[in-house]
């Protein structure tokens, strides 16, 4: 995996003694020259890809890391606000069952009055 503090230079020197090794080896196996530097450059290629493929990778778990922390900020203020509307409604709930004890007190005790007299 490709270091993300190293020098570029660092890299390109790493890449070629690393494909200086692919080379060697196959030319001391016997492979001409022109296949084996072929066969090295090749594995330079796949190398520069995977390191494109893992940019790009940390690139989009950086935009999903953002997008998942906005979402959760949206989340919490928008539970904040269902929460602060139910704490409302219960105060006006209350009220309500006190007005219809009180109106409930009141038609019982009404007939009562009028009864005893």
């Amino acid at each position: 995996m490709r270091s993300h503090n190293a020098s570029p230079y660092l890299e390109d020197a790493a890449t070629t003694i690393m494909l200086g090794k692919l080379y060697a080896p196959l030319k001391a196996a016997g492979v001409s020259d022109g296949e084996a530097q072929a066969a090295a450059e090749e594995v330079g290629d796949v190398r520069e890809r995977s390191d494109g493929l893992e940019n790009a990778m940390h690139a989009m778990h950086a935009d999903v890391k953002s997008e998942l922390s906005g979402i959760r900020s949206e989340f919490k203020k928008g539970f904040a606000e269902v929460r602060s509307e139910v704490a409302y409604l219960r105060g006006r709930f209350d009220v309500l069952i006190w007005a219809v004890g009180i109106n409930a007190a009141a038609t019982i005790a009404i007939p009562g009055v009028l009864l005893r007299h």
